[in-house]
């Protein structure tokens, strides 16, 4: 579809929904305030607002390079070839050392919207090397877990025949609204249903929500019985995985959360191409809690001036 068709629709995600929970006019930065910047000659307010929209923190970007390893070991084991934990741990590494000299440097100003530009570089933070080494640390530690962890020696030795998603971004309709869903990595073995989830960071209670999005995507998707679906949370950083069967009532009161979810967003959804701002249905919900590690801190005029 070309720039010139696109539409400002509504969507969902967990990630999302977390972000319209936590603060209303980061929402707004992020999925309105920015819309069609690729129109703008030249480059103006909406641009910048992208540039902000497009930054990454450290702990996510640490996090991506991990995925986008395991990612790699997927697509070579489908292949024939195989990875070594060191090998694994070199690929997150590489990935982590081209995207830290792209934002460190003007390269990422080249291609904005599909660049690596780190929030700490932008917002000229100091980085220790203490800082960085315990990145480099994680980055080994997910690497030794995904190769060490009992609980993933199913996914190691897997069929490539079995898997239904390896990272693959995919939607589906809910309410009428498009529904994304990008399981890290799922399979069917004899009849049942396996959804990993890859986390370099510690447990949280969210996760559990987001992988349970993911079991209505298989149900969706795959036509999957729930009582089949098996949730696997997978916390390489801390070397534990939490597994957990769908239970059906836990999987109702997620659907509901969501229906309230979508719903919600489709009270405030509007075109900013055609339809006016209302500017009091995007408050700066978030203040002053969330504002610290917002990305868009620089440019809210709902964010403490200390920050």
């Amino acid at each position: 579809m070309a720039l010139a068709d696109l539409k400002c629709e509504l969507s969902w995600s967990a990630s999302r929904a977390k972000e319209f929970e936590r603060c209303r006019r980061e929402y707004w930065y992020a999925r309105y305030a920015s819309w069609a910047w690729w129109k703008e000659k030249p480059p103006g307010e909406r641009f910048e607002i992208m540039l902000h929209k497009n930054l990454y923190s450290l702990p996510a970007f640490a996090g991506d390079c991990v995925h986008r390893a395991v990612e790699r070991w997927f697509h070579l084991r489908e292949s024939g070839a195989s990875m070594t934990a060191q090998d694994l741990f070199e690929q997150a590494r590489d990935y982590f050392r081209a995207g830290w000299r792209q934002s460190s440097s003007e390269d990422w100003k080249k291609r904005p919207n599909k660049s690596i530009h780190l929030e700490e570089h932008h917002y000229q933070m100091e980085i220790s090397k203490e800082t960085t080494e315990k990145y480099r640390q994680l980055l080994e530690k997910c690497a030794q877990q995904f190769f060490n962890l009992p609980e993933l020696e199913k996914v190691r030795s897997s069929d490539p025949e079995s898997w239904l998603a390896v990272e693959g971004l995919d939607t589906y309709v809910f309410l009428g609204t498009k529904i994304y869903a990008v399981p890290d990595f799922a399979m069917e073995e004899d009849g049942q249903y396996h959804i990993y989830d890859w986390k370099t960071g510690r447990p949280r209670e969210e996760d559990l929500f987001q992988l349970h999005t993911y079991a209505l995507y298989a149900c969706e998707k795959w036509a999957a019985d729930p009582e089949s679906i098996h949730l696997h949370a997978v916390y390489l950083g801390e070397g534990q995985v939490k597994s957990m069967p769908i239970q059906i009532d836990k999987l109702s009161e997620v659907q509901d959360r969501m229906s309230e979810s979508v719903r919600a967003m489709m009270d405030l959804h509007y075109d900013p191409e055609r339809d006016p701002l209302v500017q009091e249905h995007w408050p700066v919900s978030g203040a002053p809690q969330a504002c610290r590690r917002c990305r868009f801190r620089g440019i809210c005029d709902g964010a403490p001036a200390n920050l």
